[in-house]
């Protein structure tokens, strides 16, 4: 929240028990969006968060799938990707209701559902599958504008254009840890995605005076 973090997905937040997961979502000021996270079957009969806001019954979905913004002017759906592998990297035991997985046929389903009931001018997927899975999801997936990964750490310093049977998909990932800024300016018109600019901005943070607010945070909490 003090980082001013607008749309967000999940990975560690999965790492604590699936009470605090809600609790910690609840919490955030942002938009918490997966939609690859799915409430199982004999869950749904007895589920636990059915109060949950991002919860939907009829798509068995755990959380938001997606979320539209606006910015500059125009209107984006941005749909989130969890870590697939979450239940194999982490206890499943703190998260015995929900699955996992890349779940590629829902995510087209989302996409052409967005497109056709919420008309946005870009599709943005925001996703913690890793480089490499985000470059084959980009071959495969239609309708996808740009992907903004993460989980493998790479630090690209300019998008991969993957042509798909839809058009065409820029995927990006900014590195780890805070050692860069992505910046991705688009130009969107009537016909959608016409052009854009990436710059990975390193962040030098010795020359960077910290932010008081964060830094009395941190003091705090340490």
């Amino acid at each position: 929240n003090l980082l001013g973090v607008d749309v967000m997905t999940g990975h560690w937040e999965f790492t604590y028990r699936d009470a605090e997961v809600i609790d910690n979502i609840a919490a955030f000021a942002g938009d918490f969006v997966a939609q690859n996270v799915k409430v199982r079957e004999e869950a749904l009969f007895d589920y636990r968060f059915e109060d949950f806001a991002g919860f939907d019954e009829d798509l068995g979905l755990a959380f938001d799938p997606y979320v539209i913004r606006e910015a500059g002017g125009v209107r984006v759906a941005v749909i989130g990707q969890a870590f697939p592998y979450t239940p194999i990297a982490n206890p499943s035991r703190f998260i015995p209701d929900w699955t996992f997985g890349i779940q590629e046929g829902r995510l087209q389903e989302i996409v052409d559902r967005v497109r056709e009931r919420e008309r946005p001018a870009l599709v943005v997927l925001l996703s913690h599958n890793g480089m490499d899975v985000d470059l084959k999801l980009a071959s495969r997936v239609r309708g996808i504008d740009l992907i903004l990964g993460g989980h493998t750490h790479d630090g690209v310093p300019a998008p991969q254009v993957v042509d798909n049977p839809g058009g065409r998909t820029l995927v990006t990932n900014a590195g780890s840890n805070g050692k860069f800024l992505g910046v991705m300016d688009l130009d969107v018109g009537p016909g959608g995605l016409r052009d854009f600019r990436y710059r990975l901005l390193p962040v030098f943070s010795d020359l960077i005076a910290p932010d008081p607010e964060m830094t009395d945070y941190i003091a705090g909490v340490r």
